[in-house]
């Protein structure tokens, strides 16, 4: 039988505006086992990165619980780097977010909403240094 861990994100964010020039995910976030998850854990030694890197980010349709993925982007690839532009030229009746994946296999998400101006975003990829790990400069206009 499987233990399930309960990992909780700590966050320390700054509010503000959602402008278009601060619309980057952060580069990484800090992980702690929440109180449940250790005192199961009684027996065991836990031993670990504390840290989540950014794995991944994309636009999305409507907040998060709405799994509004968006399909349609186009892709460009160079040669250490790659990139995908959405179009968001059209009615997002819950908004246009911005979605940010943190772990090889995004096992925390974060997202904000967008300005609802922003007509196409252009995310750049680019490897970084630890495995899973990616650098995306998103460009949003």
């Amino acid at each position: 039988m499987r233990a399930n861990l309960m990992l909780a994100a700590v966050l320390t964010a700054q509010s503000h505006a959602a402008d278009v020039d601060q619309l980057n995910c952060p580069p990484s976030v800090p992980i702690t086992m929440a109180p449940e998850g250790v005192s199961a854990l009684q027996e065991w030694r836990v031993e670990g990165s504390r840290v989540l890197y950014l794995n991944s980010a994309t636009p999305i349709a409507g907040p998060p619980e709405q799994h509004g993925d968006l399909a349609e982007y186009t892709s460009r690839r160079g040669k250490n780097t790659w990139s995908y532009t959405y179009n968001l030229q059209r009615d997002f009746p819950d908004g246009k977010w911005l979605e940010c994946g943190y772990g090889t296999h995004n096992q925390l998400t974060l997202s904000r909403r967008m300005p609802d101006a922003i007509k196409a975003c252009t995310f750049l990829y680019k490897r970084g240094e630890k495995a899973g790990q990616f650098d995306v400069k998103i460009d949003c206009r």
